[in-house]
């Protein structure tokens, strides 16, 4: 066409337009609008104005706290495009490898048994239900009945605030192989980036808030009790009760901990406040072995009955996944909830129904298995170099 090219644009209006190829289309500042047609030289020529989207006004921010649609058409369109092709190149992947996808259901007569995570309740037909915080129950239900590597992506709900990185709603990947360990699983999840990586943005090399990743290869396996005793310069070993955790603490100047908290809780302080941040420049990085007591569903190491083969993934500072050597020992399981039972009571938190199906499950023999559960809209994050998972997500609670 020599100097003529054909140019599609997606933009928002600084100022009104009055586009009367046919006299009727008219636009206002702050609205998106798609325009093609031919550039000549330094001009457009405009052969068709298409309104995208409109400002939603004052009237809709007040009307809901909950589900706001993002006004940002440059960044919601991008990202949403990207999001559609991640969810696409994941699904792909797991077919390649030889998974399986599964479905199990969203409202729950059972939710799981982690203490610090609370579940939405609702009032239903039959009685109580929960909505889903982690299909993993029902998941293993399903290796028990023998299918050896299943995968899901599903959408998760828990009860907690939302901050730059966690959304009361979110999209989780979860992942479960028979006959494996978390050695295995880590193995999957660096497979598994990798080619996400290259596939939506088109290298495994990437930047995010500033510090340049390789998702290629394979990365470090840091031991919780070396991540401390780097970086927080607390020895696990020397903090096996509350006060002795507290004291130590206090030894090294870490303030943040009072009598209150409990023994999770002072971990927690820590590693927020002073293992998370020096892991941000080891790039992709596994913290793996954690306490037994935080070992939530993972197996014991059989060599060392304090530490669980746990093992939760780091890049750019955002916490992505956390896996385990599933627990397969049903008198184990059953002790575990009766624990978290009792810690709820302790702290005043409502008591939750067993899950009786799954424990019976266990009972007759669940396979030895490994699984992770990724969060989808953190990956988003780190692949889009989005400083808020509010930048990743069309729809949001935001208070």
């Amino acid at each position: 066409m020599g100097n003529d090219d054909a140019i599609v644009q997606v933009g928002e209006v600084r100022q009104k337009v009055t586009f009367d190829r046919r006299g009727r289309t008219a636009t206002a500042a702050g609205d998106i609008v798609s325009i093609s047609g031919l550039r000549q030289g330094e001009d457009l020529v405009v052969r068709q104005l298409d309104v995208l989207q409109r400002p939603l006004g004052d009237a809709w921010q007040r009307a809901s706290d909950w589900n706001r649609f993002h006004s940002d058409g440059s960044i919601h369109t991008r990202r949403m495009h990207l999001r559609s092709k991640l969810l696409k190149v994941v699904r792909a992947h797991f077919d390649h490898v030889g998974f399986i996808e599964v479905e199990t259901p969203t409202l729950l007569p059972a939710p799981g048994h982690e203490v610090h995570i609370e579940p939405f309740q609702l009032a239903a037909v039959h009685g109580d239900r929960f909505l889903q915080s982690s299909p993993e129950h029902f998941m293993k239900r399903l290796l028990g009945a023998g299918f050896d590597r299943i995968f899901q992506i599903c959408r998760c709900f828990r009860r907690e605030h939302a901050t730059c990185t966690h959304s009361p709603e979110f999209t989780m990947l979860e992942w479960y192989r028979s006959h494996a360990s978390y050695r295995e699983i880590m193995a999957d999840v660096e497979r598994l980036l990798a080619t996400v990586a290259r596939e939506v943005t088109g290298s495994t090399r990437i930047v995010y808030q500033g510090t340049e990743l390789e998702l290629s290869g394979s990365w470090p396996r840091l031991s919780v009790h070396e991540a401390f005793l780097r970086y927080a310069e607390l020895d696990l070993d020397q903090c096996d009760s509350r006060s002795a955790f507290r004291n130590r603490m206090e030894a090294v100047g870490i303030v943040s901990g009072d009598d209150r908290d409990a023994w999770d809780d002072l971990f927690a302080k820590v590693l927020v406040e002073r293992v998370e941040p020096a892991l941000v420049d080891l790039g992709p990085v596994f913290l793996v072995d954690y306490p037994a007591r935080l070992a939530a569903l993972a197996r014991l190491k059989p060599d060392d009955r304090n530490i669980a083969e746990r093992v939760e993934l780091y890049a750019g500072g955002l916490e992505l996944a956390n896996g385990y050597t599933e627990l397969d020992d049903a008198a184990e399981q059953r002790d575990r909830f009766a624990r978290a039972q009792e810690t709820r009571r302790r702290s005043g938190l409502p008591e939750m129904p067993i899950d009786e199906e799954f424990l019976r499950m266990a009972d007759a023999g669940m396979p030895p298995a490994s699984g992770i559960a990724l969060g989808l809209d953190r990956l988003l994050m780190l692949l889009t170099d989005a400083a808020d998972i509010d930048q990743v997500m069309a729809f949001r609670p935001r208070p």
